[in-house]
């Protein structure tokens, strides 16, 4: 690229970093308004709508990935890529520790020491702090004085957060376990080419066939003599809820739920329900079947009977053992969901699960899936395209999907999707995509019917 382009590149990054940065600072001061209670009139006072704010977010983060490759020596850029696993790894160590707790319990303005961090984790002083002090560079956790740190704004929620805790180990468990057998299972002449799910880097890691689901729900004997399920199935089903509420949290603003009515919603492949348990609690009309099964229905009984027992007991919420792969007992439903269930499963696995709902549906049935989309770095003429100088998915700002499909090609042989190949999924099954409905999130609704079926959201 020629000085001239890329100065041309850079200078509309610039700009574009400072336009979204007012809408973001509007955002702020409006929140610091209403916290103090202060009253003030005309524009000044109003709050960037939620969509706007997304978008310079998005805006912000792509700019200054972009603006990172442009102004770094190649050789740093790719040195830099190169060595991030290990500052993910020093991440999953400090969450496992808990330390985000330690440091809530200790003086914020002062920090802790690492001395004392150490004795309650159980790290070697030196080796901790050098974990800690990576994620500090890049504003995890805060170093306020040598070898005294405390939580920043980004640590902040993980403290008593034990869902959010246990998405982070979720992925620490199965993406490090897969990871490692990766590159050899891709040079492998004949794996390379697998499209089974039982045979994927993950089957290579762990020496066995089993699926993820067939291992976590392996019975372990216990150090006491007791045989229980691995600790890792209450890890992953937690974990599960608190992806929702992380990367899922604005589904129930960005879809239409009130023009269900009282339709029945079933939570196909559901885990223990945390995405209906956030809808049951905003749309008291809607009813829900969460489907799993039967050890995570099991936990999924001891989570509702804590986070919301009315909901069970006057049976507005079912809990139902089932396996996607067989016959839907639930005939007729509003919605049939699918929250990152797709992505785990190669083609024929998906146009298998589809054509099971399709049987169950009827004419005012939708498919509602809830799933990352690809937006490559060519477009879709199905999702929005990001301003120029930047990729139309946004650039860095959809990393995160472009990396979680790879954990899905080496934990599952699954995979994250275009809207090109979720058309492809549904034809196949007999059924037609409708709409993609882009959330607020790294997450998209791909809706789904019945041929020649248009209804009126589909319209909207």
């Amino acid at each position: 690229m020629s000085a001239v382009k890329k100065a041309q590149e850079l200078r509309a990054l610039i700009r574009m970093i400072s336009d979204a940065s007012e809408v973001v600072i509007s955002d702020w001061e409006y929140a610091e308004r209403v916290s103090l209670g202060r009253q003030t009139s005309g524009t000044a006072s109003s709050r960037p709508s939620s969509a706007s704010l997304y978008d310079a977010r998005r805006i912000i983060s792509g700019a200054c990935g972009m603006c990172v490759d442009l102004v770094e020596e190649p050789e740093s850029r790719l040195s830099a890529v190169g060595f991030s696993f290990f500052l993910s790894r020093a991440l999953h160590v400090a969450v496992r520790a808990r330390v985000a707790d330690v440091l809530a319990r200790g003086d914020r303005q002062g920090g802790v020491s690492v001395g004392l961090i150490s004795k309650e984790v159980g790290i070697d002083e030196q080796k901790l702090s050098r974990i800690l002090r990576a994620l500090c560079t890049v504003h995890i956790f805060t170093e306020v004085k040598d070898g005294y740190f405390a939580n920043s704004s980004t640590s902040q929620p993980l403290v008593g957060n034990e869902f959010l805790r246990c998405w982070i180990l979720l992925h620490s468990a199965e993406v490090y376990t897969a990871s490692d057998k990766l590159v050899p299972f891709l040079f492998d002449p004949v794996k390379t080419h697998s499209t089974s799910p039982t045979i994927s880097a993950w089957q290579d890691a762990i020496g066995s066939n089993l699926t993820l689901w067939e291992y976590l729900e392996q019975s372990v004997k216990q150090s006491n003599g007791t045989v229980k399920p691995r600790a890792d199935l209450e890890i992953y089903a937690l974990g599960m809820i608190g992806g929702g509420h992380a990367f899922a949290s604005t589904i129930s603003t960005d879809y239409p739920w009130n023009c269900l009515g009282t339709g029945t919603l079933v939570d196909v492949g559901g885990g223990v329900g945390g995405t209906s348990l956030d809808l049951a609690k905003q749309f008291p009309h809607l009813h829900f079947v969460v489907e799993d099964r039967e050890p995570t229905i099991e936990q999924a009984k001891v989570v509702w009977s804590q986070e919301y027992p009315e909901a069970i007991g006057n049976g507005r919420v079912r809990l139902l053992t089932h396996d996607f792969f067989t016959e839907q007992p639930i005939r007729g439903a509003r919605v049939y969901f699918l929250r990152h269930i797709l992505h785990d499963w190669p083609d024929d696995e998906c146009v298998a699960i589809l054509s099971q709902l399709r049987k169950a549906m009827c004419p005012e049935s939708i498919v509602l899936i809830a799933d990352k989309v690809v937006h490559t770095t060519a477009g879709s003429s199905r999702l929005k395209s990001a301003p120029w100088p930047l990729p139309p998915n946004y650039g860095s700002a959809h990393q995160s999907t472009n990396v979680h499909d790879l954990v899905m090609m080496a934990v599952h042989n699954g995979m994250e999707r275009t809207p090109e190949m979720f058309s492809t999924l549904a034809t196949r099954a007999g059924l037609t995509l409708t709409r993609i409905w882009e959330c607020q999130s790294s997450n998209a609704l791909v809706e789904m019917r019945l041929p020649g079926v248009r209804g009126a959201m589909a319209a909207l």
